[in-house]
This record gives structure tokens, sequence and C-alpha cells, in this order.
């Protein structure tokens, strides 16, 4: 998985005061809740947390797939959703596959939509080894794949962002390694932004990170500054303090 996507510029993703809600009166919860975050390229920038944390509802906001309550979201220097879509490759942690087309199909489709043609969506099927599976039906395929291929489709236009929820849910261990090696390799120079309520890959990954939880972020920084200033040991006991999470 050594055959990296070249970059497109770009001055990164900045989200500024941002909050989502959903219902009204006593139903309303707030998924986020003033939430000011920025990435760039150069480091994969990692958000960790428990589940409900508010993890994927600010990861689609910034891919421009859900629109915010309130404040705002910058991306490579655009606001409009549309235009941000046209410069984020997003991988959902649910994926977002049509079952009824093949797995070439669906890649073809969304690389089409972006203007990008048979050489995008080759690097991203390299990247991603998925060859055997091209002539497949997406609803036929593993969770493995299902992943792998929600991943190439993300790549499949070359965007100047990556951004993946729970990327390596339904991976092997050795799909797993490789993966997190060329989500590393990619970010040297593009925006790569994930999501993980695993320790271990917030470690693995390095970069910088942003523990959430309840909607806000309550710490953000390179794993060891966390662990520092959290006064704990490791970054599980830090993350448990932070996130207030019971054993």
């Amino acid at each position: 998985m050594s055959d990296i996507i070249e970059e497109k510029s770009c001055s990164g993703v900045r989200v500024s005061s941002l909050s989502k809600a959903y219902g009204t009166g006593d139903r309303l919860v707030r998924a986020l809740d003033g939430v000011d975050f920025e990435a760039g390229p150069g480091q994969v920038t990692v958000l960790l947390g428990p589940n409900g944390a508010g993890k994927s509802t600010l990861l689609s906001c910034i891919a421009g797939v859900t629109l915010p309550t309130s404040g705002a979201i910058r991306v490579c220097g655009e606001s409009e959703p549309d235009r941000i879509r046209s410069l984020v490759g997003y991988s959902g942690e649910t994926g977002r596959l049509d079952g009824e087309m093949t797995v070439a199909e669906a890649l073809f489709f969304e690389a089409g939509l972006h203007g990008s043609g048979r050489e995008q969506v080759s690097r991203a099927v390299r990247l991603t080894g998925i060859q055997d599976v091209l002539g497949k039906k997406c609803r036929t395929l593993s969770k493995g794949y299902a992943q792998r291929v929600s991943l190439a489709k993300a790549l499949s236009f070359d965007p100047p962002v990556l951004v993946l929820d729970e990327f390596t849910d339904g991976l092997d261990p050795a799909q797993t390694v490789a993966i997190r090696h060329a989500i590393k390799e990619l970010a040297e120079k593009k925006t790569v932004i994930v999501s993980t309520h695993s320790m271990g890959e917030a470690g693995e990954l390095g970069g910088l990170v942003h523990v959430m939880a309840h909607g806000h972020i309550v710490a953000r920084g390179p794993d060891d500054e966390i662990i520092r200033l959290s006064g704990k040991k490791t970054l599980e006991e830090a993350f448990i303090g932070l996130t207030a999470v019971e054993i």
C-alpha cells in the first residue's frame, strides 16, 4: 500500500463555535456544543472519545454531509457545503455503499462526480488492496472489505482532505496495520482526520489527539502531552479521567 495519491493544495480545516442539536424541547440533544477545532497536513489528526461523544457528528459536519445548527466550518478556505463536499473524501462509520453497484461501479461513479478518472481510481484500488473484489456487488462484501471499499471510494477523486470515522472497524490485524501505515503517509501532504475509541490506535497513529466527551473537546495535543497534563501514567488513564468513563 505504498502507491500514495498526490495531494491537492489546501489550507486545512477550521471549525469555530460549532454546535449541532437534534430534537426540540425536553427531547433536545446537543451532539456538539461550541466546538473549536483545526487540522492541517503534516500529521494525522485524531478524535478520541467514547461512543456518543460527538466524534461522528463532528466529522460528518466537516465533510459537509450534516449541516450544523450554528457555528462555522472552513475547508481549504471554502464554507459552502457543496464546495466542501467536493474537497473532502469521507468514509463514514456505517459506510455509504450502494449495495446493487459493483465495487468498480461505485468507485468510478464517485470519481466521476468529482471529475476524476481511471488513474485516481486505480491508485485508490492499489492503496486499499481491493483488486480481488472489483466485480462483486457491494452488498456481498464482508465487513472488512466494505470498510476498505469505503476508504477507496473516499480516495477515488484524490481529495485534499480525508475524513475517516472508525476507519479500521472490521479489518483484520494485518489490514489494520497496512491501512494505518497508508494513512500516516497520506497525512504527510493531505489533511487527514480520523476518529477512534481505541487508545492503542490513537497512540499508533501519533499526531495530534483531540479527546472528546459530551459534545466538547476536553483535551488536545500529542498523546504524551495529554498524559502529562492529566497527571496520569497512561493515555488510557488520562482518557478515563477526562471523559468520566465509568469502569
